[in-house]
């Protein structure tokens, strides 16, 4: 007995392999014995708290097989290849590195939860008749309606592929989706999606290449009982992955619910055999070939939901062929994964189940009633970027709040995705912040992992029409699905919800003085002005972009140098602003009594405006600790427009209000006499530039290095992967993972 113990143990907890089938047969029968002589566990439901309450200490994100002890006894791991086909080799190169360490995992989850700068709450809901906001009322913000745009029926053009029959005028009172063309067109090459239905997705079998989507469609045709079955049938046309798949998110999911839930779910009328009857339409809902929007590219694609729909489905059930494989030299390396298994997969957490929840919400709601209208997805990469330097733009309207998300608040305004490189971030691992929650209670969005490479520094994704389908409470390691959301956005002439989400992604910050660099500061301005600028010009009234905090969670972004940031690339792009701060009431002040004093009080452009921040980086930042500079750009912006006032705009401020700034000044406090006050205090008239060249000739060196990094400044749009590889650049060598990378996109 003692010995059946220890085999039943070690198997569980995977601390060897099984040499042989002979030893495997004889530990099935001793696991057994093992199971069958313990009396049965007590009959109790238990939640999901209750599955992780036996290790509190460990962090909620994440799980290592000691803590699977709460389980119970009888529960089953996946089968291994002793009794899946071991003849049907994958056809893509293998992944050695989708097995991340739980323990390097761990400590990743326990540092991101001690950071100071990542919230874990939702922000507060805006009240009707709140007065947490200032600037312009968000009545006046222009919205998409103002627009007028689409003009007349959709058809497809050299830069717009549509992937249902053409001129399609959307009708609210049809009953029917998009009507898709009658044959399937098979492209198996570089610039289309390889589909998991096409002809050239093979693989060997006893010296015959069979068909693999033969043998997709008869796993999925077949009956799908239990958590075990599904996984040990994914493994049947994924069968390469059977040392590394273990299912464990899925299986715990449902040893968590209740016994009504898990039988619904499994049944023959259940939702994963309706996702299963929705993913074989395939050749018949999708039948032309979708593109690859790739680097460097203008192009757009529509789909109708449905078909969304039904690549969602094939997509959970992992039948996507080489997208799998995570290494530099795979095919798909630069694009994110699409394949469930990265989130089926690993130690399971409370914030994975919720996403679980999400996503089958989805397909409960799709099952119930179809929806009819479209979604398009456009990759937008501007080459000819403004010269800032000579940009005589000034800022235009803004309406900021401390209260209101942008999900919620923002209808009719172009709303930012906080992305990463890689769209969705880690929605399909451990992330779940701004972009992770976007993508979950839209998970139309997810879809644009399938075929949208890695976003290069000057491009960005723009997604209109993606339907909103769940209500959400908390935020990262809180993040809890609420409740069922009926989205009655009205929808455009071509089908598509009025929503839309421009997808761009940050630096990451690795030192703080570094982002004040104008190296690092024209890299995130000529990114946010390609997310906001339009490239149609038919449109005259561009409707108004939706921000927060871009790029200011772990990515360790400057609040206020961003704000900055996006008020001018708005500007240049001729939107107005409405920027929500997270809660935070001082940040919300700071924002609007800035914007007044450089639009109303003292106009300025953003040439002008540049060479504050410039001044700024090159004269402060480098001579403080991060604690020291931050948030105070605002306050030195204010001061230095003393000199932007009579050497710029040749304007003479009275000295009572050069004195009244400095008075007010905490620099003055704590730093003494030095450049503001000389700045100050020098006489009208005088070469301000001179002077100040002169006097950072007598400053350390540190204080006016211009050197830029291109380590640094590159890091934002360099090659790295979704998974735990190890990415190594000209100075650094990290480790990137899911849990932090992606948590880059926190507001």
């Amino acid at each position: 007995m003692l010995v059946g113990q220890c085999f039943f143990y070690l198997k569980r907890n995977k601390k060897f392999r099984f040499s042989s089938k002979k030893t495997q047969s004889n530990a099935r029968l001793l696991d057994t014995r093992c199971t069958m002589s313990k009396p049965p566990p007590p009959k109790k439901r238990r939640t999901i708290t209750d599955y992780f309450a036996s290790s509190s200490k460990l962090p909620r994100e994440t799980r290592d097989d000691s803590a699977m002890a709460s389980a119970p006894e009888n529960e089953q791991e996946p089968k291994t290849s002793a009794e899946g086909p071991t003849s049907i080799p994958e056809s893509e190169p293998s992944d050695n590195d989708l097995d991340g360490n739980p323990s390097d995992e761990q400590s990743q989850v326990m540092e991101l939860e001690n950071d100071p700068r990542d919230p874990h709450t939702k922000p507060s809901p805006k009240r009707e008749g709140s007065q947490a906001w200032r600037g312009t009322p968000m009545h006046i913000l222009n919205k998409l309606a103002d627009t007028g745009a689409p003009h007349g029926p959709l058809k497809p053009t050299e830069t717009h592929k549509v992937m249902f029959q053409t001129p399609f005028t959307y009708d609210p009172n049809s009953t029917k989706p998009p009507k898709v063309f009658p044959n399937f067109l098979d492209k198996w090459d570089q610039y289309h999606v390889r589909m998991p239905c096409s002809n050239m997705n093979e693989y060997p079998v006893n010296n015959k290449i069979l068909k693999r989507w033969d043998l997709i469609q008869r796993v999925l045709i077949a009956e799908i009982e239990s958590p075990q079955d599904f996984a040990e049938k994914v493994l049947e046309y994924n069968n390469q992955y059977y040392e590394k798949w273990d299912f464990k998110t899925f299986i715990s999911f449902f040893d968590v619910a209740s016994k009504e839930e898990k039988q619904h779910f499994f049944s023959s009328e259940g939702i994963l055999r309706k996702m299963a009857n929705l993913a074989l339409q395939l050749p018949h809902l999708c039948p032309t070939p979708i593109p690859l929007l790739k680097r460097g590219t203008n192009m757009s694609v529509t789909l109708s939901q449905q078909q969304i729909g039904c690549l969602l489905a094939n997509a959970f059930f992992c039948t996507f062929p080489r997208r799998n494989s995570r290494k530099r030299s795979s095919e798909f390396f630069n694009y994110p994964t699409i394949n469930f298994n990265t989130l089926l997969c690993g130690p399971p957490s409370v914030v994975r189940f919720e996403k679980l929840r999400c996503i089958f919400h989805y397909f409960r709601r799709v099952f119930k009633k179809m929806p009819l209208g479209t979604v398009t997805f456009t990759r937008q990469c501007i080459k000819d970027l403004p010269i800032w330097f000579d940009e005589k733009t000034t800022l235009r309207g803004l309406h900021v709040s401390s209260e209101g998300t942008i999900e919620d608040d923002g209808k009719g305004l172009l709303q930012v995705d906080f992305a990463n490189m890689f769209l969705g971030g880690g929605v399909l691992g451990n992330g779940c912040v701004q972009e992770e929650i976007r993508f979950l209670i839209c998970p139309e969005m997810m879809v644009s992992r399938l075929f949208t490479e890695c976003l290069d520094k000057n491009e960005c994704l723009i997604m209109t029409g993606c339907e909103r389908f769940s209500d959400y409470t908390g935020y990262s390691s809180t993040f809890e699905w609420k409740e069922d959301y009926i989205d009655v956005t009205p929808r455009d002439i071509w089908g598509r919800i009025q929503c839309e989400v421009v997808a761009i992604d940050a630096l990451v910050i690795y030192d703080h003085k570094s982002q004040f660099k104008m190296g690092s500061v024209m890299r995130e301005l000529n990114k946010a002005y390609c997310g906001f600028a339009s490239v149609d010009p038919n449109i005259k009234k561009l409707p108004a972009v939706c921000t927060g905090n871009w790029g200011c969670g772990a990515f360790g972004g400057d609040k206020q140098l961003k704000a900055l940031i996006q008020l001018m690339a708005a500007a240049k792009a001729g939107r107005d602003l409405c920027y929500f701060t997270f809660d935070d009431v001082k940040l919300r002040d700071d924002i609007y009594e800035l914007h007044k004093y450089l639009t109303s009080d003292n106009p300025l452009s953003i040439n002008a405006l540049l060479k504050i921040i410039r001044d700024y980086g090159s004269t402060c930042v480098s001579g403080y600790k991060r604690s020291n500079v931050h948030q105070e750009i605002f306050e030195y912006v204010k001061l230095g427009l003393v000199r932007a006032d009579f050497t710029l705009l040749e304007l003479d401020p009275p000295p009572f209000y050069r004195a009244k700034i400095l008075q007010k000044s905490s620099w003055t406090k704590r730093t003494g006499p030095g450049l503001y006050e000389y700045i100050l205090g020098s006489p009208d008239g005088a070469d301000i530039d001179q002077l100040q060249d002169e006097d950072l000739a007598s400053q350390p060196e540190s204080h006016n290095a211009q050197s830029i990094d291109p380590a640094s400044l590159e890091f934002g749009s360099e090659e790295y992967n979704d998974d735990d590889d190890i990415v190594v650049s000209e100075e650094k060598k990290l480790k990137r993972d899911d849990s932090i990378d992606y948590k880059a996109n926190t507001p």
